[in-house]
């Protein structure tokens, strides 16, 4: 915020960082063990009277001097340019508070830039004994350097208690300082012999070329098996939140991990053939290979450990891009634009319809470019964002180091993030918003006959759900497809009866549908006074998308005489919204997950839980519920994972927080979910569930109950919206704790609020589904309808009330009790509120 921006597209700043930092330490870990192997090469050759071995040693030093004193010392510059431009903030927290740490530094370098000149061009004019002192100071004080460069590049991984203290002390002698101190001195024994493998090839002599090559090589693979035991001392030896972030939250790590090992074996193998097998064909290029073997398992480690980091680069004090953690809260309140001290003038005044692509583009740099390019190799922005139109790249920037915690929060005012979303998916990606779907208008139908003289039975049913969606892709099935339908048959009279014994509910789905168990009979529970059996539908008559297609029921005797008839709607869809930010379009005609979007979900989740399953969707579909629990499906899962409804809108809840229905739910849900009289007086799917942080809430708390760890790190990163508090939200299990009716209608009566939230039924027998009358007769849905279409809905839902009442609505309805009753009743005998006077 401090400093201006060095603008950077296809070579970010994190390829600059890692390319010349990786070379630069390479070289100078050599520069510490390198002088190491001199002096002991040296004093080998006047102990062997070896004049060869001393000549190979005066032609390395000229080597050792030319790459650790010109090369090194030109990348180390290199660094401090590039860092200074990158990353001017951590930049100058390093120099201010270990200044006099660095001007001891600058001291040891010195010493060991005189020395070795001093090394170089006396070894013909000094004495042996006195030479050896002076390259053993060159030693010492390469030592020093490292020992001091460690202690401050081990606080910006672990800062320790620095964070309270600001002591240098605190910050040098870090809690990663000593691990990071054995594994680098180790590793510079390493180089020492990995670099000295290039020179050894020149030694004419084949003997003395035999025997420095095979010391090269125990230097080396002795090196290498150290580094590899401190560099698990040095990652368990860390905090537990930078060991979770190596171990299993950084998506990018098991790729450098798989690298680390690879490369260290290349290395160990080539030290291990070189001294055992091919002293003899040693050579240039050969020697490079392992050289470059060498190269690939340090900078595969330093990209392990530099993850630890993330998505910092002083450990929880100075994120990425630079931006102080603490002045946060502040720059979120005043604006990223207003804030940055060098923003563009013409942006200082607002952000306009006019100038939002240049405000996001300012933005994208000022918190983007220090990690991520546009068409270059390191972390390319369009790339990772390629699915995303404008709304779902404010959406994940709303979750953004949340659950991907290994990127830094976006930091700023809700406008500022929605410029940033606008000129990464428009801009950028040149994406367009993803068009709204499209609902079919239902079509009536024609209702069943029914003469309320002469009918001697009342045959009503409705669907277990308002809307039955599923979620199934060649990938993975999230929920089957599969309708619970329930009826009821009544024994019209002055005392209508249940009828449940020597019937057969017959039910057949209209023509042109396709599913399983379309036609059949309904299974009798004569404890509950109900007919049900499910069927798997799907929505698609003639192959057009019609999520109410239309069932006919039949009461029949065992003789097969129609005793009654109904018509309902089976509602269903596969209209679910997952390609609104995961990519891809509809399988076909406007529904469906297309193989495109179920594999970014799967990647998605891969990255996010450090899973397998894209590699395992391949051998055929992942079911969610092997590892959460859903009662929907009656599936227990496994390991302790939060159930797949906690699970879901857990995760959602960070990235959707503080939207509403319309632009949370209903961007995942079909958007036709709600249809009766409830969406009829403006109410939302938020009015009883909740908004969807308070509805995740209380899920994962109903897990937290249940001792589900998992569910306490997604606790943890969504914060409650409204008046509500994560203590005074109440717990409940998904699919068996549901808004309770009675909680605005109280008593029966009109309601007197619009919030039924955190209010939830005690058990499944409680579910507005199943629930019964006062008398346990008649099924609240057989009278009201379907969950989430309560009478009056749309024209195919109505078909029912149509039947029975002539009109759109509840039955008994003004105290209309003829659909059973054949006398006039003067009491309400089912509930109170029913409009008949007692």
């Amino acid at each position: 915020m401090e400093y201006p921006i060095w603008h950077l597209t296809t070579l970010a700043g994190g390829f600059w960082i890692a390319f010349i930092a990786t070379v630069h330490v390479y070289v100078a870990h050599f520069a510490v063990g390198g002088g190491l192997f001199l002096v002991l090469t040296e004093r080998a050759a006047y102990r062997s009277e070896n004049p060869h071995l001393l000549e190979y040693a005066k032609k390395h030093t000229k080597f050792f001097l030319l790459l650790t004193m010109v090369f090194g010392a030109v990348t180390g510059v290199a660094i401090w340019f590039t860092i200074a431009l990158l990353a001017p903030q951590a930049t100058i927290t390093l120099i201010h508070q270990f200044v006099f740490g660095w001007a001891a530094e600058w001291v040891c370098f010195l010493g060991e830039i005189v020395a070795l000149i001093i090394y170089y061009y006396t070894w013909k004019t000094m004495k042996p004994g006195d030479h050896m002192t002076v390259g053993w100071l060159y030693f010492l004080f390469g030592w020093l350097s490292l020992f001091l460069i460690n202690g401050i590049i081990g606080f910006m991984l672990t800062p320790g208690d620095w964070l309270e203290t600001g002591s240098f002390w605190d910050g040098f002698f870090n809690p990663s300082f000593w691990p990071a101190l054995v594994f680098r001195s180790f590793f510079s024994a390493a180089c020492a012999g990995l670099f000295g493998f290039v020179t050894a090839t020149r030694i004419p002599d084949t003997t003395t070329r035999h025997t420095t090559v095979r010391t090269c090589s125990a230097w080396t693979i002795l090196g290498v098996l150290a580094t590899m035991a401190a560099g698990y001392w040095y990652v368990t030896a860390l905090p537990a939140p930078q060991q979770e972030m190596i171990l299993l939250k950084s998506h990018r790590v098991s790729d450098f991990m798989q690298w680390f090992w690879i490369f260290g074996v290349l290395t160990l193998l080539g030290g291990l053939a070189l001294a055992i097998k091919l002293p003899r064909a040693m050579s240039f290029p050969l020697a490079l290979i392992v050289l470059l073997a060498g190269q690939g398992l340090f900078g595969s480690f330093e990209f392990i450990r530099e993850s630890g980091r993330k998505p910092y680069l002083i450990w929880n004090y100075a994120y990425s891009n630079s931006i102080i953690k603490a002045q946060v809260p502040v720059i979120n309140q005043k604006g990223a634009i207003a804030s940055a001290r060098w923003a563009p003038h013409e942006l200082k005044t607002g952000i306009t319809d006019a100038n939002v692509m240049q405000a996001g583009e300012f933005l994208y740099q000022l918190e983007c470019a220090s990690c991520h390019s546009i068409g270059g190799p390191m972390n390319e922005i369009r790339k990772r964002t390629r699915n995303y139109d404008t709304n779902a790249m404010e959406a994940f920037l709303t979750g953004m180091g949340k659950l991907n915690r290994y990127m830094p929060p976006f930091i700023g005012t809700r406008q500022e993030k929605t410029a940033l979303a606008i000129y990464i998916a428009q801009g950028l990606n040149k994406n367009e918003s993803v068009e709204p779907v499209a609902i079919p208008t239902p079509e009536p139908t024609t209702p069943a006959p029914f003469d309320s003289v002469h009918s001697e039975y009342t045959l009503t049913a409705w669907a277990d759900q308002g809307m039955q969606f599923y979620v199934q892709s060649r990938q993975f099935t999230l929920l089957p497809a599969g309708n619970m339908m329930r009826a009821q048959l009544v024994r019209r009279g002055s005392s209508p009866e249940i009828v449940t014994e020597d019937i057969k509910m017959h039910y057949s789905m209209e023509p042109g549908f396709k599913g399983e168990n379309l036609s059949g009979e309904l299974e009798a529970f004569p404890e509950a006074g109900r007919f049900e059996g499910r069927l798997a539908i799907h929505p698609f008559k003639d192959g057009v998308f019609e999520p109410l297609p239309i069932m006919t029921l039949e009461a029949r005797t065992p003789e097969d005489e129609i005793l009654a008839t109904a018509k309902v709607t089976v509602p269903t869809s596969d209209q679910m919204g997952c390609r609104n930010c995961h990519g891809g379009d509809w399988e076909q005609n406007g529904h469906g997950i297309a193989s495109p979007t179920a594999a970014n979900i799967l990647e998605t989740h891969d990255r996010m839980n450090n899973t397998n399953h894209v590699e395992r969707a391949k051998k055929g579909p992942i079911l969610c519920i092997e590892c959460h629990d859903d009662p929907a499906q009656n599936a227990q899962g496994s390991n302790g994972y939060p159930t797949l409804s906690a699970a879901i809108h857990g995760t959602h809840a960070v990235f959707l927080a503080g939207r509403d229905a319309e632009d949370s739910c209903l961007k995942c849900h079909p958007k036709n979910s709600l249809r009766g009289q409830h969406k009829g007086v403006g109410l939302e799917c938020t009015n009883c569930h909740g908004s969807m942080e308070n509805h995740a809430i209380s899920l994962l708390k109903a897990d937290q109950v249940q001792g589900k760890k998992t569910a306490d790190r997604l606790l943890s990163l969504i914060k409650p919206s409204g008046d509500q508090t994560i203590e005074s939200i109440n717990p409940r299990k998904p699919w068996i704790n549901e808004p309770d009716c009675l909680t605005c209608h109280v008593d029966f009566e009109t309601p007197e609020t619009d919030m039924g939230f955190n209010t939830w039924t005690k058990d499944e027998g409680a579910l507005y589904s199943i629930r019964r009358d006062d008398m346990e007769a008649i099924h609240c849905a057989g009278c009201h309808g379907s969950p989430h279409a309560i009478y009056p809905a749309t024209e195919r839902d109505n078909v029912l009330p149509l039947q029975y009442m002539g009109a759109a609505q509840s039955f008994g309805a003004d105290g209309s009790c003829s659909v059973c009753h054949i006398d006039m009743m003067d009491y309400p005998m089912h509930h109170p509120g029913m409009g008949i006077e007692e």
